[in-house]
């Protein structure tokens, strides 16, 4: 299994690729350019599993609300997707939250990406 920040960095990877063939990258992707997505790990408990998630704003604007879906896993299986909206991101500052999936105590990975901002 890859460290979340090896397939991160491989998902880049292949965005950047497929920008350089031609390809579009999806909308989200060239709008949340400047904002920086970090993850924690993916923490478990009797109510099921969650990973914090922190935006950086790298813009020069404020971003009144950013989006980031995550979808957990046990091992290969998918668990389910859940987002969060963190709100107010001034330029040069990190905004933090969670998400949490209910019911998914076997998680052990989860993939987030920013799905869109305003």
């Amino acid at each position: 299994m890859k460290p979340f920040s090896a397939v991160l960095a491989l998902s880049f990877a292949v965005g950047i690729g497929a920008c350089v063939t031609g390809l579009a990258a999806p909308a989200w992707a060239q709008s949340s350019a400047a904002l920086q997505l970090t993850t924690g790990k993916v923490i478990t408990d009797p109510a099921g599993a969650f990973i914090s998630v922190s935006v950086k704003n790298g813009t020069t604007a404020l971003v009144s609300e950013a989006y980031v879906a995550c979808a957990f896993f046990a091992g290969n299986r998918a668990l389910g997707k859940s987002s969060t909206t963190l709100f107010s991101i001034v330029p040069g500052v990190t905004g933090t939250d969670q998400v949490r999936l209910l019911g998914g105590t076997s998680a052990n990975r989860a993939t987030c990406a920013i799905t869109g901002h305003k």
